[in-house]
């Protein structure tokens, strides 16, 4: 078959538009896997992001009942003001595995103003005497009034509220601080969201000694160079590796935003990654959200996989269809015609075309006929007019 055929051609064409067909199905399916992969990932952050909210006010309005309940007992009152640290130790220290169960990790009596120091850290007695100047310290003091939020300590970062403690003659007599790590949030919306979460903090609120420090004492690793901007702070996952993030923490848009899918074996993962502001408002830190899309992205592959066969055998089977119509109807009639034409040139006179169609190439037929028979008439009276 040569190439100059109008039959080659036709079948160049098709084969063509079957390519471009099936490249213009892939590339479609693809852009809906990535498209549902994003929306997945968007999905998980912004669900995570509300519960976040909602699991801190939550546990505020959690420990503002536990501080609530210290105030009405005059006596643990009497013996801040009284700064009696034994009695207030006694008053308190049989209560502190109960708050710790609950996840109030952190709970500190402070000397009032001016000279604003710990009295008595609960979940530490033997420290004590250092000085506050945080940004929920300065607040309590100005408007002596509870303060609650998140903050960043020097390793650490914890959602806190900070009240007064009223002393029996007026006035203040100190301040009662309780506090819940934002760790114990993650693994409540893991619990509750099957996705791994980390705690990302940026190194220029993280003091590198006192973080070196309390990773000794946990026996933990020291993560600080993992890096460069960013440690890691807690995190529900063993697996360090999906937990990256080498880009500015401050930059990361209120509303959170989705980072990348990738792949680890024979998972798939998509990446998000949302704010953690502290109570002065700065972004100290953030949560890294990854959700495990294997059995959705798998059942995506396999339904494209599906839909690109189904796209090809249609094709397939249309191109086959169409040649053969063709065929049938067109080029089979051409090449008759030709056959007779050739057999006429070569003294044929007998071989006629029957024509039993009134479309395009019946026409055609029926005018070669019509030309077939008066070529015949004059070529049997030339060879007549010969012989006489």
């Amino acid at each position: 078959m040569k190439f100059k055929s109008i039959q080659t051609k036709v079948l160049a064409v098709l084969l063509v538009c079957l390519v471009l067909g099936v490249g213009c199905v892939v590339a479609l399916m693809h852009y809906f896997t990535v498209t549902n992969a994003k929306g997945l990932a968007l999905e998980a952050v912004t669900s995570s992001q509300k519960m976040f909210e909602i699991l801190e006010a939550r546990e505020i309005g959690k420990m503002t009942a536990v501080s609530d309940a210290l105030l009405a007992n005059s006596q643990v009152c009497d013996a801040l003001a009284a700064r009696d640290r034994n009695r207030l130790t006694q008053l308190t220290a049989p209560l502190y595995p109960k708050l710790k169960s609950e996840g109030i990790t952190n709970w500190m009596f402070h000397t009032p103003e001016p000279d604003m120091t710990v009295f008595l850290r609960l979940h530490n007695p033997a420290k004590f005497g250092d000085h506050l100047n945080r940004f929920m310290d300065k607040e309590v003091v100005r408007t002596h009034e509870l303060v609650a939020g998140n903050e960043l300590a020097k390793a650490g970062f914890a959602v806190r509220i900070l009240r007064p403690v009223p002393g029996a003659k007026g006035g203040i007599a100190g301040y009662v601080e309780l506090g819940e790590e934002l760790g114990q949030f993650m693994h409540a919306l893991k619990s509750q969201t099957g996705n791994e979460y980390g705690l990302l903090l940026n190194k220029k609120f993280v003091d590198r000694q006192f973080w070196a420090d309390s990773n000794a004492v946990w026996h933990r690793r020291d993560n600080w160079d993992d890096n460069p901007d960013s440690v890691v702070a807690d995190r529900t996952t063993a697996n360090d590796s999906i937990i990256q993030y080498r880009g500015d923490l401050s930059a990361v848009p209120d509303q959170g935003m989705v980072l990348e899918r990738y792949r680890e074996g024979k998972s798939v993962f998509v990446r998000g990654i949302f704010p953690i502001r502290d109570a002065a408002g700065q972004t100290v830190g953030a949560m890294f959200v990854v959700k495990d899309i294997t059995a959705v992205y798998f059942s995506m592959r396999q339904t494209q996989n599906v839909l690109l066969a189904l796209t090809v055998v249609s094709l397939s089977v249309g191109i086959v269809l169409l040649l053969t119509m063709l065929d049938r109807f067109v080029f089979r009639r051409l090449r008759h015609i030709m056959h007779v034409a050739t057999r006429l040139v070569g003294g044929d006179f007998e071989t006629a075309i029957n024509v039993d169609s009134d479309d395009e190439v019946g026409k055609l037929e029926l005018l070669f006929e019509q030309f077939r028979h008066i070529f015949v008439d004059l070529m049997k009276q030339m060879i007549e007019s010969q012989k006489a």
